[in-house]
């Protein structure tokens, strides 16, 4: 009986320790556990904190469209009948010139302008035909670092010779003195405005 008391009180005390052993392993994880979570946690946090801080909002700046119209016109003869060429140069407004103005990593600033246009009418007591040209026209002109930014600015004419009108446009990157001129001539043929015939390029600043 003595015996049997003494193995009853052994197997309690061993399985009191292992129980507590085993409450503490699971605390030990549950602690373990729970401290891998809050610094993941803390690790996400910061990292979108980074990103936020590295992140730039785009700045966008629209012109206002030009309302003005520069009108300018010439009569000339083509065996014998009479002619008047009308340009008209005017801004359209589609906002399509656009340029990143942000300079050493700056925030993007985008500048926004509108493309200019001119008008070539040719009339008689009518209009018999019509042309618009843009700074398309000159692409093969200009040099890629100014043609990607500059804009057409005016558009004028210098003579008419027969059936022959010499003309030049002004091109330039807006807000800026860096501008261009092109000389060209067009036919007039048939009652039709012909294509630019590009004659010379050349920078002429302000």
């Amino acid at each position: 009986m003595k015996q049997l008391l003494i193995l009853l009180l052994t197997f309690s005390v061993l399985s009191s320790c292992d129980r507590n052993k085993s409450e503490k392993n699971q605390s030990e994880f549950k602690s373990k556990t729970e401290l891998t979570a809050d610094t993941e946690s803390e690790q996400k946090i910061e990292l979108e904190s980074n990103h936020s801080k590295h992140k730039k909002d785009t700045i966008n700046n629209y012109w206002a469209l030009i309302l003005d119209t520069i009108s300018t016109n010439k009569e000339f003869k083509i065996s014998e009948l009479k002619y008047t060429l009308e340009l008209k140069t005017y801004s359209l407004n589609d906002s399509s010139i656009v340029r990143n103005l942000a300079q050493n990593g700056e925030q993007a600033y985008l500048d926004h302008s509108h493309k200019m246009v001119t008008d070539f009418i040719l009339l008689t007591d009518s209009i018999v035909d019509k042309k618009q040209i843009d700074r398309t026209d000159f692409k093969e002109s200009l040099i890629p670092e100014f043609y990607a930014e500059c804009n057409l600015f005016s558009t004028e004419i210098d003579s008419i010779l027969g059936n022959t009108i010499y003309l030049t446009s002004d091109l330039n990157v807006p807000d800026t003195g860096n501008q261009w001129r092109v000389w060209y001539s067009i036919k007039v043929k048939d009652k039709k405005i012909g294509n630019l015939k590009i004659k010379e390029s050349n920078y002429v600043g302000y």
